[in-house]
């Protein structure tokens, strides 16, 4: 009987670990804000972590306003040596072609 009970116990928490890393990630809440060099404006609202979004041509300026970090990235493919951008804060001008939010 003790057996099979802790069998069951083994099971159960398997399937607890299963379903803990098998949810998706939830987004950042808020908004990241990309601005170009004539000072149009767009956003992606709740960007899921690791998540990448090219920008596309022309963007100067990324503003954070998630409650998490970002990752700015200088190509469109997120890779290369990344920036951090905090919650609430925003890059310098510069050439942005991509980023992801980190939680």
């Amino acid at each position: 009987m003790r057996s099979i009970l802790a069998m069951v116990a083994v099971a159960a928490t398997a399937a607890t670990a299963v379903t803990l890393t098998a949810t998706p990630a939830a987004a950042a809440s808020g908004a990241v804000i990309i601005t170009t060099l004539g000072e149009s404006a767009w956003g992606i609202g709740d960007p899921r972590p690791g998540e990448c979004h090219d920008l596309g041509p022309g963007y100067h300026a990324v503003i954070n306003e998630t409650d998490g970090p970002i990752l700015v990235f200088p190509d469109h493919a997120c890779a290369g040596e990344a920036m951090l951008v905090h919650a609430y804060d925003r890059t310098q001008f510069g050439g942005h072609y991509s980023f992801q939010a980190m939680t």
